[in-house]
């Protein structure tokens, strides 16, 4: 059952799947609670401009594309607190505006470029060493800075002004969350594309809420599904001959469906 693990791009393909879906588990509890799932959908889509610019500039995709969604998630995140415009407005505006920078910068791009392909979708299987270095690297960096300000995004989460008049930076915090879910999203285009990321960052923080009490355990099973949905689509995608990043979310969503039959029992 386990000889797919004798393949180095089936090894490199559930250690990247691992660490990502466990990344976008946890970053997701708090995008769910502070309603940030459209803005990770809008950073999620400014990846296929950095990606195409690294194409056009003849740099690696995935290190352009981390620096450009950066580059929007602080931008969007400035203008909400300076403009009269409404957040979901900003990034109605950002979001259809870098996906046609990324589509223009295509058409200069000279001959057919497969692997744009799998930016958009996803190819786990197609994971190399350099994105599972980057990816690890990134990932674990990620969840380390969670896990020493866990409790301030906690705070903040659930009362901001609360937080500031304690004297939290709350500003401070945002613009380092937000870099955090950027650098999540992007490198995670890789697993599932840039069309379903946010999904994998929802989906099992949603999971985890219709059967959590308190906020420890959304974390906790939010994590366990992440973990889950990861390595069980990755494997079922295998066997079945099926397109990676699809049947991990599918397999995120069938949990989903699962922890929402179940919830008035788990709920408890």
């Amino acid at each position: 059952m386990f000889e797919f693990l004798a393949y180095p791009f089936m090894q490199r393909a559930l250690i990247a799947g691992t660490v990502i879906g466990i990344t976008c588990a946890l970053i997701g509890v708090f995008v769910i609670l502070q309603k940030m799932a459209f803005f990770a959908n809008a950073i999620a889509h400014s990846a296929l401009a950095g990606i195409a610019i690294g194409f056009f500039m003849g740099l690696n995709p995935m290190v352009t594309a981390v620096m450009f969604g950066i580059i929007i998630a602080v931008l969007i995140s400035y203008l909400k607190s300076r403009s009269i415009l409404s957040v979901d407005t900003i990034i109605g505006i950002f979001l259809p505006s870098s996906m046609a920078l990324g589509v223009l910068i295509i058409g200069l791009l000279e001959g057919f470029r497969p692997d744009l392909i799998s930016y958009l979708f996803g190819n786990i299987l197609a994971v190399d060493r350099f994105y599972l270095y980057l990816s690890v690297s990134l990932g674990i960096i990620v969840m380390i800075l969670l896990a020493v300000f866990f409790k301030k995004y906690m705070f903040i989460t659930f009362d901001r002004e609360l937080a500031s008049i304690h004297g939290i930076n709350v500003a401070a915090y945002d613009y380092l969350f937000i870099i955090l879910l950027a650098t999540t999203v992007i490198i995670g285009t890789r697993v599932v594309g840039i069309i379903l990321i946010s999904a994998l960052i929802v989906i099992p923080a949603a999971s985890s809420k219709n059967i959590s009490s308190n906020f420890t355990q959304m974390v906790v099973y939010s994590v366990i599904f992440g973990f889950a949905s990861s390595v069980l689509g990755l494997m079922s995608s295998y066997f079945l001959n099926l397109a990676s990043g699809a049947t991990i979310i599918m397999v995120s969503g069938a949990i989903f469906l699962i922890t929402l039959i179940l919830r008035p029992v788990l709920a408890k």
